[in-house]
């Protein structure tokens, strides 16, 4: 019998449709003469995300001190960018040393593997919210996407001059032959404090070349690739972020290398916990092997988090209390839950910390998934915290 359905042509004809189709809609989004830009702050949204009280803030601008922010209809609105300037400012010249996080003397760049084997963990979500919020908070930021679905660039919309097709990725700094400096492969986003390292489908590419330069050479050299290029530009920040591929791969294997922390998003289901016992074992498996030939990975912490969590789910509320029988203190206490707030934004390529209140139509849903995402970054804060030796 002769099949007549081409597995080439069928490829071949989505695969164009989808681009064009997918390309329509981001030109739609962020037109290519528009420069994507971050929202404006309210003052009580600045006195929060300082820690400090509005009247405070009222009181420093009244005095014409720091930033002078926009003022409409009697409300005063501040840029991100004015936002860490007033941070600095009351650093330097206030009591508030503690109102600039950045890291200082001994403290080294935190480098934190964000990673599963289970698709749809929430792995890229996780990533956008933790490094936006790291953002307004005054740290140095770098995300790192490890994806050749390239889930995280997409967010950030068209980044002038990038085009995975021009090898413009990571791939092209963790490269056998001729690998770019790492900075070159660094894109400045519309979030002040936030850089991005791309992905593409070349990402692929590593799986191979590394195949290749086990049977020229042998050892493990390809495990010190990521560590290696992130090392060349680890001054220039606090924290980086790398988003996993939903795989364990020899990618991700180099990602934990050089990762000095490791979070693992889990939903609490019944798959995607048994998905991530089996992640377990077979990261172990691969670790025991590390360990033999002398290449381990040492980190500062490792943690699960719970995600997309719905409180009144009898079977997640079961799966959840297993979780903390089991994992116990490697557990965050904190879950981010299961919200069409988070849905909406992703599907605008925003995170919630880029939309106003005011956009959705149910702004309590907003309300709720933001203090449930903010008490999550901040126990992971802490953790940076706890790492750099402070109280």
């Amino acid at each position: 019998m002769t099949r007549h359905l081409s597995s080439l042509a069928f490829m071949q004809t989505f695969s164009a449709k989808l681009d064009v189709a997918l390309g329509n809609l981001s030109l739609a989004q962020h037109p290519p003469d528009a420069r994507r830009t971050m929202r404006k702050f309210t003052s009580s949204e600045v006195a929060a995300l300082l820690n400090v009280t509005e009247a405070y803030i009222r009181q420093i601008s009244l005095k014409e001190q720091g930033p002078s922010p926009e003022v409409s209809n009697g409300r005063r609105f501040y840029s991100m960018e004015q936002i860490l300037e007033l941070r600095m400012h009351l650093a330097q010249n206030g009591r508030k040393k503690w109102m600039n996080p950045r890291r200082v003397g001994a403290e080294q760049c935190q480098i934190l593997a964000i990673t599963n084997f289970k698709g749809g963990s929430s792995k890229t979500s996780t990533t956008i919210h933790l490094g936006h919020y790291l953002a307004l908070k005054g740290y140095r930021v770098l995300a790192v996407d490890l994806d050749p679905q390239a889930s995280l660039t997409t967010l950030h919309g068209s980044l002038p001059d990038f085009d995975y097709r021009d090898g413009d990725t990571l791939y092209s700094a963790i490269r056998f032959e001729d690998p770019l400096p790492t900075e070159q492969v660094i894109h400045h986003t519309h979030i002040a404090g936030f850089d991005v390292i791309c992905a593409g489908l070349e990402l692929t590419e590593f799986e191979t070349a590394v195949a290749l330069e086990m049977r020229k050479s042998g050892g493990t050299s390809f495990l010190l690739r990521v560590s290696q290029a992130l090392e060349q530009v680890a001054d220039r920040y606090d924290i980086i972020l790398m988003d996993s591929a939903p795989s364990l791969n020899f990618l991700t294997l180099s990602s934990l290398t050089a990762a000095t922390g490791v979070l693992i998003p889990v939903p609490a289901h019944m798959l995607d916990v048994d998905s991530t016992a089996k992640f377990l074992e077979l990261a172990g498996s691969y670790m025991q092997i590390l360990e033999q030939v002398g290449t381990s990975a040492q980190w500062d912490f490792a943690k699960f988090l719970i995600t997309k969590f719905e409180p009144n789910d009898h079977p997640q509320a079961n799966m959840t209390a297993l979780m903390r029988q089991v994992f116990g203190e490697d557990l965050l206490l904190n879950s981010v839950i299961k919200s069409t707030a988070v849905a909406d934004v992703l599907t605008w390529k925003q995170s919630l910390y880029e939309v106003q209140r005011a956009r959705f139509s149910a702004p309590k849903t907003y309300d709720r998934a933001i203090e449930s995402v903010n008490a999550a970054n901040a126990e992971i804060e802490e953790l940076f915290w706890k790492a750099w030796g402070r109280e």
